[in-house]
């Protein structure tokens, strides 16, 4: 399945383990087992409200997420990396570390193995039953929740606080906070820009109200017009667009599902956007819960409002 796809899909899934909640992570490894149990510890809240016990340097960390890879290496603490994810693929010198199965499939007996004092999970990637086997098994796995633009934000601050490396994350939700604003200086005075966003073409699925794809457009002074939808990335039909007449088409390229020549398709070229080819296809990173999806949102502003950017 397209990596696009699924992650829209484990969106959707995982999306139920914020609203119910889940125990407690379970004990830290025992003490003796590696280096950093001898130091002091603290207490952090993670993105689901559970209290964790974790070592206040962690030596030896586990990504189960790409998102939270990307965090880790922006705050400065890939040296201390030991494991990621099977999908994970940036930055390029994450290829060299130790990979533990898929968001999926964790491979349990080899993050046992590896004695790790932290594991990062997050609901925008990881399967819930998954994390629970990871917390009952003893293992310490602080969770994050990144599923708005602020969250990203409280996600970045948090990972730089659980891997002790608050400053440098700090320095960086301020750097994403000030491209936001520029942006938003940039088109201030615009009306927004109604815009229809495929999230998968076929099935045709669009991100709904509560979803982080919506926020991120708004970002960029655009409104989705499914926002007001009460599901997470519901069907949608032609006909629904057309009542709705979005002033754009937008989507993220899918290497496995590659948007079709929508003027080609019958009905399709009804829409004024596709007359005018106001079609527009957004670098991956736009669905990236991570600092990352700043550069997607600088992307679509300069597409749909170039003279503001010249």
């Amino acid at each position: 399945m397209p990596r696009a796809f699924r992650h829209c899909i484990i969106l959707i899934q995982l999306f139920s383990l914020v609203l119910s909640g889940c125990r407690n992570a379970g004990t830290p490894a025992s003490p003796g087992e590696h280096p950093a149990d001898k130091e002091v510890t603290a207490v952090y809240t993670d993105g689901l409200g559970r209290r964790i016990t974790l070592p206040r340097h962690p030596r030896r960390i586990i990504s189960l997420a790409p998102s939270v890879t990307e965090v880790i290496y922006m705050v400065g603490a890939a040296d201390r990396l030991i494991g990621v994810t099977s999908v994970c693929d940036w930055p390029a010198e994450v290829r060299d570390k130790m990979k533990i199965g898929d968001l999926l499939n964790p491979n349990y007996e080899l993050i046992l193995a590896s004695k790790p004092d932290l594991l990062i999970a997050s609901t925008a990637g990881n399967d819930r039953s998954a994390v629970m086997k990871l917390s009952d098994l003893g293992l310490p796995v602080f969770v994050t929740a990144p599923r708005s633009v602020e969250r990203i934000c409280e996600t970045v601050e948090s990972i730089g606080k659980v891997t002790d490396c608050r400053d440098q994350a700090n320095r960086l939700v301020a750097d994403m906070r000030r491209r936001l604003d520029a942006v938003k200086t940039r088109l201030s005075g615009l009306p927004p820009v109604r815009a229809f966003f495929i999230t998968w073409f076929d099935p045709l699925l669009a991100p709904g109200k509560n979803t982080f794809e919506t926020d991120v457009l708004r970002q960029a002074d655009v409104v989705s017009i499914t926002a007001d939808v009460n599901e997470f990335y519901p069907r949608y039909s032609l006909e629904q667009i057309l009542a709705r007449k979005p002033d754009v088409i937008l989507t993220v390229e899918h290497n496995g599902n590659p948007l079709p020549d929508l003027r080609r398709l019958p009905g399709w070229q009804r829409l004024e956007a596709v007359r005018a080819g106001r079609i527009y296809i957004l670098p991956e990173v736009f669905q990236h819960p991570s600092p990352r999806f700043v550069e997607a949102v600088e992307y679509l502003a300069r597409k749909l409002h170039p003279e503001r950017f010249q």
